[in-house]
């Protein structure tokens, strides 16, 4: 998460402080806190759960190709 974001999550979820304090002591603007809390925890997300790699495509039909009966009219 860096350092940047570490220092507002581990305030908020370690030390229990509340979104203002955090705001206050940093001296940053209102509702910020709320911000760099939410890019902070989707980092830690992204890091313990990565995008899993792609799945084989999905099938369109269960047949090979050719699977279907030839019609005469």
């Amino acid at each position: 998460m860096g350092p940047e974001l570490a220092g507002v999550a581990l305030d908020v979820c370690c030390f229990m402080k509340r979104l203002e304090a955090v705001e206050r002591e940093r001296q940053w603007p209102v509702r910020s806190a709320k911000l760099m809390l939410r890019t902070a925890l989707m980092a830690l997300s992204r890091h313990y759960n990565p995008p899993t790699p792609a799945r084989r495509p999905r099938m369109e039909h269960w047949g090979a190709e050719g699977y279907r009966p030839e019609l005469y009219s």
